[in-house]
């Protein structure tokens, strides 16, 4: 990749790529976190509503990689070699 004088250029990832991404990644997080959950023996207490919980509380977390794989794919798409 050539850089010029100016620096970084910038590129905003299209919506629709991290729309994709968190499709994705999303629901993924949101049932590992559910599976670390019925893992952890403490977590029992709290039966299915924990369960879901844990569900939620994964697919809001599944935000975080999803952008950093938008932003790889968007620069994988960008690249002018």
């Amino acid at each position: 990749m050539a850089m010029t004088s100016g620096g970084h250029s910038k590129h905003r990832t299209p919506l629709w790529l991290l729309l994709f991404c968190y499709a994705l990644m999303g629901p993924a997080v949101g049932i590992n976190f559910a599976f670390i959950a019925l893992a952890i023996p403490a977590m029992s207490q709290f039966g299915v509503a924990g369960l879901i919980f844990a569900g939620l509380v994964g697919a809001v977390v599944g935000v975080l990689p999803a952008i950093w794989l938008a932003r790889q794919i968007g620069a994988g798409i960008r690249e002018d070699d």
